[in-house]
């Protein structure tokens, strides 16, 4: 769906910048199904975006390539340097993922598009060939319309998570030991769309 990519891409492009790392940006319209191209699955044959291309390693999980990024590059770590913390971090983003991953997108895909723009999405989407069938949440943002049960169920999981952020900000700058990463960033580009939703 057009609404999952955005944060995914936000993502790396956070780290990007924040590591000062020169890079060139494409831009691959999800609303248009380019994602599916032949030039874009050369890259990534599920369709994935964003796609991290660094001397000449394709890295197209959007998760593993920021973590990559916070580890590979720059002065200025995304990354703890200590076991414990790093697998926190990673804990984190897990965690903000699963939790805010599928449900934002559930409510920005039904708020910021009409039901006639999900119908002709769908429509388009099945005539894509080689495009494995979705499955739990993003089998309701790609195949059907989402009931006011599981748009209840997607807020009450963006409440839940927003809890737990609330509760380890306390007190405290960063989600994880005191200094800022890609748990940060991860979190972020989720949580900036919450006001609009």
């Amino acid at each position: 769906n057009p609404v999952q990519p955005e944060a995914d891409t936000l993502k790396l492009l956070i780290a990007l910048h924040e590591l000062g790392l020169p890079f060139t940006s494409r831009y691959v319209d999800t609303a248009k199904l380019e994602q599916w191209s032949a030039a874009h699955r050369r890259l990534a044959p599920q369709g994935q975006v964003p796609v991290l291309v660094d001397e000449g390693e394709i890295m197209n999980e959007g998760a593993f390539a920021l973590q990559y990024l916070a580890e590979a590059y720059g002065a200025r770590r995304l990354a703890p340097r200590a076991a414990r913390l790093w697998y926190e971090v990673q804990a984190w983003n897990a965690r903000v993922d699963a939790a805010l991953g599928p449900t934002v997108s559930l409510l920005g895909w039904t708020r910021a598009t009409s039901a006639a723009e999900r119908a002709a999405y769908r429509t388009a989407l099945a005539e894509v060939s080689g495009r494995e069938r979705p499955a739990g949440w993003f089998a309701v943002l790609a195949d059907a319309e989402a009931s006011e049960d599981q748009l209840a169920n997607a807020r009450e999981r963006i409440g839940e998570m927003l809890a737990e952020i609330e509760r380890a900000l306390d007190g405290a700058a960063w989600l994880v030991g005191g200094d800022y990463s890609i748990a940060d960033i991860n979190a972020f580009a989720y949580l900036h769309t919450l006001p609009r939703l």
